[in-house]
């Protein structure tokens, strides 16, 4: 399977949401650093993103079982169903608590709007100064962990 950033960004955030331990303040400095880069990455650096993420993940075990539990329940995901229980951009505001936000990327070549809206959405909380706090505020993504299992052949 080819690695893909919307899947990753979506499987880390939700491993996020149901991460029980703190993150701890080296953990909240590489989720802020890879959020600014979020800010304004370009599609070259799509293998980059995806590496830093899988990094991350894999510096905390708890983290890193619930991120590969996510990718797993995303990977039989046509791409517009992953997109499906997203919140829409203004309900993200809402429930982060933010004001007005620059929205950070914008494509270069044919944009993609779903991409724009996940990378947007981690850059958001990854910010923030408790991502593992801020993301349980987005409800929505607990739908997600309803998804069925996918079968393993």
């Amino acid at each position: 399977m080819e690695p893909n950033l919307d899947k990753m960004l979506l499987a880390f955030l939700l491993a996020l949401y149901r991460l029980e331990p703190a993150l701890t303040d080296d953990e909240l400095y590489a989720l802020d650093e890879l959020g600014d880069t979020l800010g304004d990455w370009s599609p070259e650096e799509e293998l980059t993103l995806i590496t830093n993420i899988d990094e991350i993940a894999s510096a905390n075990p708890v983290l890193n079982q619930l991120y590969q539990e996510a990718l797993t329940k995303l990977a039989p995901l046509e791409l517009e169903e992953l997109y499906q229980r997203l919140p829409s951009p203004n309900r993200v505001d809402e429930l982060l608590g933010l004001a007005f936000t620059g929205r950070g990327y914008r494509p270069q070549g044919k944009p993609n709007q779903r991409t724009c809206e996940l990378v947007n959405l981690s850059r958001l909380v990854m910010t923030r100064d408790r991502p593992d706090k801020s993301v349980k505020k987005i409800e929505d993504l607990a739908e997600y962990w309803e998804l069925p299992q996918a079968p393993i052949f």
